[in-house]
């Protein structure tokens, strides 16, 4: 990378991380990659222009903006974990990201994504507008450069998206370098026509830039050639846009409707809610996820082995760098770590990976293991991180309230400990316990649906309540309860089964396996959980039999016994 003024911090430490190389570079400062080397963590520092620091005010507006971003928690937008001013320039510090671009991937594929991966990545980004725009926070500088994507420690997810840089283009814009009346910061390709012009803006401008970036993602080609704002102001004001299906005849017609719909250069008319685009989204992935499944780009199939088996090198590994190796002939491969959890003694059958990315523990839906009692709070919100480096697996507890117990030890706030595999990890009356893919080949597990057990044989099968719209749009359509249970049902993507509907609440219902076989327990829906004609009271367990069937809004789930198929 072209060398700049800001290179003279490489080799510095700042709040104990030692700057080692630039990772990227913008209009409003340089991105470096730092190590702290007692914890081996990544960071990346954004270190902004020195220039802006001179301004008046600048730093009360950063601390402001930061404060705000820091406050969003969602498993798809970047956390921040330090703000503050190094010599004569500001920086802000958040997690290092381990994989490519999404401009990499665009870069590497000239003719774009396939249509479902392209989807997929959409809908990560529109849901992250859906929780910033409700907590109303506006990115207004959506571009692929500011996506990443890597590896997915979550159930029927391929890879996981990474929004970067809220806020930041509103700080130059607000700054004295730009008080021209009519001058807008952002990127020309990317922003909405009332952007282009200096217009006060509202959500419906990232989802104009979320449209043009589908766009470019499934074509290899942004809408407009556009080299300038003069340009933006003009093309994007326009409205003549080339159809997709004119790129791409494989491309449907729903999915040209809604990018048209998202790139009206009338924001009256424009796709007014992200919401909305999820849903649509959704709506189309089902419809191709299965013609386009065998059709995945090389790199997002490289994230998806990664995320089978985190690969550990020696802890500073490169954005994009996730080509799976093998250990040569002689050597011993790595050993790869997952971690299991029980609830009073009761062991799920799932497992968790273990990588270089921190892996959250907490009560949170947004954590990546999510350990939850209703009506209880032995768990904290964010209670504890798991990670991986140099074949050694780190916990530290998060500032929990009720603590995180390593076998006898209880951990202090915030410093890594070892964890051994012996030992386990009480969470209040949750246990976790450390895995490796060597133990777990050495005991395989039944395949689903034949387990020995016959309550594990039981599926939850979700199907609509209407002729017209299949099964496949909940996500996943079926699930075996003795692999994944209990079962969380609802809106919310961090559910074990997805539908993704108005009518139902972000966490409506669970399944579980109780003493006399299968229980419903509704968690305070707003719409409520039916069994028959009777409405479930919250937080408590309801006994359930396969002959029934529950409603959940416009949605039913039945219950699919193979062992009652073989009774007399």
């Amino acid at each position: 990378m072209k060398q700049s003024t800001n290179d003279k911090l490489i080799g510095k430490v700042i709040d104990n991380f030692e700057i080692q190389d630039v990772i990227g570079q913008g209009g409003m400062g340089i991105v470096y990659r730092a190590y702290h080397p007692a914890l081996q963590l990544n960071a990346a520092v954004k270190v902004m222009k020195s220039e802006l620091a001179l301004q008046t005010g600048f730093y009360e507006r950063f601390l402001q903006e930061a404060r705000t971003v820091a406050r969003l928690e969602h498993p798809n937008i970047v956390d921040v974990i330090n703000f503050g001013r190094y010599e004569d320039s500001y920086y802000l510090m958040m997690d290092f990201i381990q994989g490519p671009s999404l401009r990499r991937l665009i870069q590497e594929n000239k003719n774009g994504l396939p249509i479902w991966d392209a989807l997929q990545i959409g809908w990560q980004i529109a849901d992250v507008l859906v929780y910033s725009h409700a907590a109303g926070v506006l990115h207004r500088d959506l571009k692929p450069d500011n996506i990443l994507v890597t590896h997915s420690v979550r159930p029927n997810r391929p890879y996981r998206v990474i929004v970067t840089d809220f806020g930041l283009v509103k700080l130059g814009q607000d700054s004295l370098l730009e008080t021209q009346e009519g001058v807008s910061l952002g990127t020309p390709a990317y922003m909405s026509p009332e952007q282009c012009r200096g217009e006060e803006v509202d959500g419906r401008t990232d989802i104009y830039a979320l449209g043009v970036l589908l766009y470019e993602t499934i074509t290899g080609q942004r809408p407009y050639p556009i080299r300038s704002v003069f340009d933006a102001a003009r093309f994007h004001s326009s409205g003549k846009l080339v159809s997709l299906r004119a790129l791409n005849s494989a491309i449907p017609n729903e999915l040209d409707s809604l990018i048209r719909r998202m790139l009206d250069p009338d924001p009256e008319k424009r796709l007014a809610t992200a919401a909305e685009a999820t849903d649509d989204l959704q709506e189309i992935m089902a419809t191709i996820s299965q013609v386009d499944s065998g059709k995945q780009i090389s790199s997002l199939v490289q994230l998806r082995v990664a995320g089978e088996g985190p690969e550990v090198d020696d802890g500073i590994q490169q954005p994009g760098s996730f080509t799976p190796t093998q250990a040569p002939e002689g050597v011993k491969s790595e050993v790869h770590y997952f971690v299991s959890v029980s609830f009073q003694g009761n062991w799920e059958d799932k497992v968790y990976p273990l990588g270089p990315q921190p892996v959250i523990v907490g009560r949170l839906p947004s954590s990546d293991i999510v350990l939850d009692m209703p009506g209880q709070r032995y768990v904290s919100k964010r209670h504890c991180e798991i990670l991986v480096r140099d074949q050694r697996v780190l916990i530290r507890d998060l500032g929990s309230t009720n603590g995180t117990l390593l076998g006898d030890e209880s951990l202090k706030s915030n410093v890594f400990r070892e964890w051994q595999p012996e030992d386990e990890v009480f969470l209040g009356p949750f246990t976790l316990a450390l895995r490796t893919d060597q133990e777990m080949q050495e005991v395989p597990s039944p395949p689903v649906g034949e387990s020995d057990e016959p309550l594990s044989s039981m599926q939850v099968t979700l199907v609509r309540s209407t002729i017209k719209l299949s099964c496949s749009n909940a996500v996943p359509s079926r699930l075996p309860l003795g692999v994944q249970h209990p079962v969380v049902i609802g809106r919310s993507v961090d559910c074990d089964m997805v539908i993704d509907h108005p009518h139902v609440s972000k966490r409506h219902c669970r399944i579980q396996l109780g003493s006399d076989g299968v229980e419903i327990v509704d968690l305070r829906s707003t719409n409520g959980t039916f069994l028959g004609d009777q409405r479930l009271p919250p937080h408590t367990a309801v006994p359930w039999r396969s002959s029934s069937t529950i409603e959940i809004g416009p949605f039913k789930v039945t219950l699919e016994d193979k062992g009652a198929d073989q009774e007399p």
